[in-house]
């Protein structure tokens, strides 16, 4: 099974650091150092200090983006070239998960699929997607975490997991995956975009409580998660200052 393989000792641990420079030999040691108390306290908590964290966000491009607008325009156009070469793919419903205010449903998928749904487990950021999207073929504004949502089987032809699963544990990764899997449709597809680092590191960041994993990293997750890379690119025209971005489209 994937599951074994991913865990076989001949796999070498991957390592890395946090932002405070605290070095780990594996991801099993950070874990265990990250995931010492209660997930969801907003002080110490992985997914409780990340919440934190977008809470006190504003709810616009420049909020959801860091101060950085400038990188939206080629992020949308790459995504949308990647997702309109996926084969047979189908173009009834999307889920947007970890949505924000509806940046990405708004300006990429309510123009590729008949509905799009978001999800998105931050209160003021999923009103603002609300008035972003009146008007347009949005569905349910599902007020959720990934690691705590329900999706609904065989409902979607994509579901697209972009800089949010970052956030994720190792273990609620895959978990939410293969969740994932059940709720695409025959012709469906997760498309996956993140921040990739580079070699076979990963890096912490204490602040928002989030992870930067490698290429290496994501696909033993996805081994583990059952699934399998159809297409992988990294985003073109990306600003040199800043992690590379790769895109992956899973079946």
């Amino acid at each position: 099974m994937p599951s074994k393989a991913a865990a076989s000792p001949r796999s070498p641990s991957i390592s890395g650091s946090d932002t405070e420079g605290r070095r780990y030999s594996s991801t099993e040691e950070m874990w265990k150092a990250e995931l010492s108390g209660d997930l969801y306290d907003s002080q110490k908590g992985w997914y409780g200090k990340a919440l934190e964290y977008w809470r006190n966000v504003p709810a616009t491009i420049s909020g959801v983006l860091g101060g950085m607008d400038h990188i939206h325009d080629v992020d949308i156009k790459g995504s949308h070239a990647f997702i309109e070469s996926l084969p047979d793919r189908g173009t009834t419903r999307a889920l947007d998960c970890g949505a924000g205010i509806g940046r990405i449903a708004k300006n990429l998928l309510t123009r590729m699929y008949t509905t799009t749904d978001l999800l998105e487990p931050v209160e003021h950021m999923l009103d603002q997607a609300k008035e972003e999207l009146k008007g347009l073929p949005a569905g349910e504004f599902i007020l959720a975490s990934m690691e705590t949502a329900k999706l609904p089987p065989n409902t979607y032809d994509l579901i697209v997991i972009q800089w949010t699963a970052i956030y994720l544990t190792d273990e609620d990764f895959v978990r939410f995956f293969k969740h994932c899997q059940e709720a695409l449709t025959p012709q469906g597809y997760i498309f996956f975009k993140e921040n990739c680092a580079s070699g076979d590191r990963f890096l912490v960041d204490k602040d928002d409580s989030s992870l930067t994993r490698s290429d290496v990293h994501y696909k033993r997750l996805f081994s583990r998660c059952g699934v399998r890379v159809v297409k992988e690119a990294f985003q073109e025209e990306w600003p040199s200052n800043l992690i590379p971005v790769k895109m992956y489209a899973l079946k």
